[in-house]
């Protein structure tokens, strides 16, 4: 179970600027940008002057040499001066009825309009970022005769971006749609608000029909006076849990059939083969091995009590070596969803590969439209179900994770039905 508590924004300088009750602004770059651009500025310009003979260096480096000494600190200084200099922004005037998308130095120099009514929804996703980038949560405005859609802001927090794209859709006063738990959730700007289970009473959702229960439940369901407690007391182990062992047995057989008869077989004191048999066999087989074992132990151990009553979702879970406790009010609880693999794959955007709409054709379809290749539905179905998604304005809580789908969609079932009796 990942947990997600943000504190709230109000403590951060909002990037909205208010002209007028009908004009808002967007600002970017500057400020922490610019302080981090100053040494490539600084670094490219020093560079470029060395084959001017402005800072003496020793040796003549040639014309040639020059030539790409030049370059090279052409490009360092033009990174630093775009990261320096370089801002950008959104004007959205309601007034008008114009949306001003615009980028410069220091001043705008490219400005590019699009109508207000042409923008039909504020989106928010989710991407998970690499190891140089942290994970976001984009928020953009989309629409008619717009290729691209508007990208309005990229916060780091789950809690900033819900708070920003909900003050930008009041705004602009259209829906909201959130597709960053895996499955696409439409709000309307009157109901951005709105409880999870007054948006079900007030839409007439039936909750009172449970799907059947699976046969091979591991989880283990007590009732109570108030709700249900949901017991997975014992995390599925799939075949993805067991690879990180495998590879640190296959490295320490790798290890073991190259070095150590290299070791026992050179001309060395006793003493000094020990000393380099005990540091191989410690650190590069003995220590990877019992290191992988141990968090395949660890992971058997750990648990969610999953506490659901008609006016508080609780979870108790231990993960990683990690107590945790955390409780959403269902008053205060907007989104609950309990993503498909049909839903995540359609929700999947492919950089230069043009989305396709096909509708439920019944099978998982890559974004151009073909269908999902077996070896990568194998191992999603190995990875096992993201579990259930509940979200405030303030925490996030997924949990029974790895569990099969039809499983999940039974306690999402009846989650749904306990919280809305």
């Amino acid at each position: 179970m990942n947990i997600f508590n943000q504190s709230s924004i109000g403590a951060k300088k909002s990037p909205f600027t208010y002209k007028d009750q009908a004009t808002l602004e967007i600002n970017s770059g500057g400020g922490c940008i610019s302080i981090f651009g100053l040494p490539f500025l600084l670094v490219g310009l020093f560079v470029m002057q060395i084959p001017l003979g402005i800072i003496p260096v020793k040796g003549s480096p040639g014309t040639l040499p020059s030539i790409f000494v030049v370059l090279f600190g052409a490009v360092f200084a033009a990174v630093g001066a775009a990261l320096v200099f370089g801002r950008s922004g959104i004007i959205l005037d309601r007034s008008r009825g114009h949306i001003i998308q615009w980028y410069g130095l220091l001043v705008p120099m490219k400005r590019t309009e699009y109508l207000l009514d042409s923008i039909r929804q504020v989106e928010m996703n989710f991407s998970s970022g690499d190891s140089d980038s942290p994970a976001t949560w984009p928020v953009k405005l989309s629409g008619e005769n717009i290729t691209t859609p508007l990208s309005v802001l990229q916060p780091t927090s789950f809690t900033e971006a819900r708070q920003l794209a909900e003050e930008l859709a009041r705004f602009l006063r259209k829906p909201l749609v959130d597709s960053s738990t895996g499955e696409t959730i439409t709000r309307d700007p009157e109901h951005l608000d709105e409880s999870y289970r007054d948006r079900m009473r007030r839409t007439g959702e039936s909750v009172s029909v449970l799907p059947p229960e699976p046969s091979n439940m591991r989880s283990r369901l007590e009732r109570t006076g108030d709700g249900v407690i949901i017991h997975n007391s014992e995390s599925p182990m799939s075949g993805l849990h067991y690879i990180p062992f495998i590879f640190s047995l296959v490295f320490a057989g790798i290890v073991a059939w190259f070095f150590l008869p290299g070791v026992l077989a050179s001309p060395m004191p006793d003493f000094v083969r020990f000393i380099f048999l005990g540091f191989i066999g410690f650190f590069f087989i003995a220590l990877p091995v019992l290191s992988s074992l141990w968090k395949m132990l660890r992971f058997k151990k750990e648990f969610e009590l999953i506490t659901v009553t008609k006016a508080y979702l609780r979870v108790e879970a231990l993960k990683q070596g990690k107590s945790t406790t955390t409780e959403i009010p269902v008053s205060e609880l907007e989104d609950l969803v309990a993503p498909s693999t049909r839903g995540v794959m359609n929700t999947i955007e492919v950089p230069g590969m043009q989305k396709v709409q096909l509708g439920d054709t019944g099978t998982p379809r890559m974004p151009d439209g073909r269908p999902v290749p077996r070896f990568l539905l194998s191992l999603i179905k190995m990875a096992g179900s993201k579990g259930i998604i509940a979200r405030s304005d303030k925490a996030v809580l997924e949990f029974a994770k790895g569990l099969d789908e039809a499983e999940v969609a039974y306690l999402f079932a009846l989650i749904r039905k306990t919280i809305a009796e």
